[in-house]
């Protein structure tokens, strides 16, 4: 029970840090320094005021300074957090697949918050994701080969895999998004409706380059369910958005996360269920 404990308090705290990323990165601030501060009155967060969770909830969600409100997002994505760690400890114990989905779906956190704040994400931060998956996949190939020395073939290294699924990724989001970008733009040339920015995309390149790093953490299967789910994940708001805001443009990132989220639990359960095949 006591390691349970443990393993959740560091969840809870890399979600407090993932809070101080989803914060800076977009503004270009450093991750490092200074140390946390109160993003309305600038003044620093004393240790005992930064316990996650506890802290929100002895200070009532209110700054001990200025006294301004504090998001709900800083406990959300903590308790996230934590709850995935312990989720996929309790699934995994402390194995190389523990440290790669973790990455992954922390990683998951941290864009879909950003996304949700800014409407896009840095650049480089899937290509961060790519490299990660690459260097986990290529450790487990070195161990897969130490294991099946001269008794295995090209397309069982997970290095490959990986290879594949990044490829297959960005290929096949990036032909969706061409089509779908050629349709919208005839579209609103026939309407003669002058476009507002964003409206010319049926996917951002983000989005692209998301799929490609799904394809290297979890493969091309991941990726076809991945793609196809969001849609769905993504209804509601949409028509949420239309109705009363009068824009169908959303924040896409979250329901890919959580369709990648969905895929990397269940892509065996439901392709079975829906095409008979495991």
């Amino acid at each position: 029970m006591g390691v349970y404990f443990i393993v959740l308090f560091f969840g809870l705290c890399i979600g407090s840090f993932l809070n101080v990323c989803i914060y800076r990165l977009p503004r270009s601030l450093s991750i490092v320094t200074p140390a946390s501060f109160c993003p309305h009155c600038s003044k620093p967060i004393r240790w005992w005021d930064n316990i996650p969770v506890v802290s929100y909830l002895l200070l009532r969600g209110r700054c001990r300074d200025c006294h301004t409100r504090i998001s709900l997002r800083y406990p959300a994505v903590e308790i996230l957090s934590g709850g995935t760690i312990l989720y996929l400890y309790t699934r995994y114990g402390w194995s190389t697949d523990f440290f790669k989905f973790s990455f992954l779906l922390l990683f998951l956190i941290l864009i879909s918050f950003i996304d949700i704040d800014f409407r896009a994400i840095p650049n480089y931060l899937c290509f961060i994701g790519v490299g990660v998956g690459i260097f986990f996949s290529s450790y487990e190939t070195i161990n897969f080969m130490k294991d099946n020395f001269l008794s295995f073939s090209l397309s069982q290294l997970p290095v490959v895999n990986s290879i594949k699924g990044l490829i297959f990724g960005f290929g096949f989001t990036y032909l969706f998004k061409f089509v779908g970008d050629t349709f919208l733009s005839i579209y609103l040339s026939w309407r003669r409706k002058e476009s507002i920015e964003g409206e010319k995309e049926s996917l951002g390149l983000g989005d692209v380059d998301f799929m490609g790093m799904i394809g290297v953490f979890l493969g091309v299967k991941c990726v076809v369910l991945t793609f196809f789910l969001a849609p769905f994940l993504a209804l509601f708001y949409s028509l949420f958005a239309l109705v009363f805001k009068k824009s169908h443009i959303i924040p896409y990132l979250p329901y890919l996360s959580l369709a990648s989220f969905i895929s990397f639990l269940w892509a065996d359960k439901i392709f079975y269920v829906l095409m008979g095949i495991g």
